[in-house]
């Protein structure tokens, strides 16, 4: 089996065209009519998951998160980030590739699973795209459902901790109201917290909360900045399960050496 005939069956199931237009999901590099070898899926390229990858035999690494990304690319040589990622997999004959927010915006995608983690009800997508298909309205960014009963404030925030598993999360807001109707949107959600207003959110669950958007509801709503990699990180477990549940005749692997080590001291 070649590369691409894996990539046409993910781009099947999140097209590429559910893509936000600032985004560069798909391929990244490399030669795609090679025959595969073994998939190794993770959160992040990043050297060791390359190394990792060449360790397991694997010619083909589906990441969330794009190599090449807003970067304005004009060369590519070893001497930064991306360019050593890049002439490593090329030299190595690697195929890398990433499923961003192709996914976060699909069905069954990343902030879909969001949703399923707080247990929200008659969920609907947050900020949808006009799509002139059978999929308009089901696919974008953010989704907003109900909480399966009230809670107060004190016990949300808990509650949101207890789901996502989290020792903090940051939070800003007053109300006097319980919380029912909530929105999430995995990684940076700041641009939706508008959206979120509208929809009637008590409260808006997100990542990279800059400072001033805190301000932006005006007590109306909360805001709970979880983290980016924290409200988005179980999307490698949905690309895992697509290719495992689709592919029997190749090796798929589970990166263990993806994420971001950030120490809290």
């Amino acid at each position: 089996m070649k590369i691409k005939e894996v990539l046409q069956h993910l781009e099947h199931r999140f097209p590429l065209q559910w893509q936000e237009d600032f985004d560069n999901s798909g391929m990244q590099c490399g030669d795609k009519e090679q025959e595969i070898t073994g998939a190794l899926v993770c959160f992040e390229f990043s050297d060791k998951v390359i190394e990792e990858a060449i360790s397991l035999n694997a010619n083909l690494i589906v990441a969330h998160h794009p190599l090449i990304f807003g970067s304005g690319l004009k060369k590519i040589e070893p001497t930064d980030r991306v360019g050593r990622m890049v002439c490593k997999a090329i030299e190595n004959k690697l195929v890398l590739y990433s499923m961003h927010t192709n996914v976060d915006s699909g069905i069954g995608g990343g902030n879909y699973a969001f949703a399923e983690k707080l247990k929200l009800q008659n969920t609907k997508v947050l900020d949808p795209k006009c799509l002139d298909d059978e999929y308009n309205g089901r696919v974008g960014l953010g989704q907003v459902g109900e909480l399966p009963e009230p809670m107060a404030v004190a016990d949300f925030v808990q509650y949101v901790k207890e789901c996502l598993g989290l020792k903090v999360v940051k939070y800003a807001g007053q109300i006097n109201r319980p919380v029912q109707k909530v929105a999430v949107c995995g990684g940076a959600g700041s641009s939706l917290i508008r959206q979120a207003l509208q929809a009637g959110a008590d409260a808006y669950v997100t990542g990279d909360v800059r400072y001033h958007d805190f301000f932006i509801p005006d007590n109306q709503m909360l805001i709970l900045d979880v983290g980016h990699f924290e409200g988005e990180h179980f999307i490698k477990d949905i690309l895992y399960a697509e290719l495992k549940e689709n592919f029997c005749n190749f090796a798929i692997h589970f990166s263990k050496l993806d994420k971001l080590d950030i120490i809290y001291a």
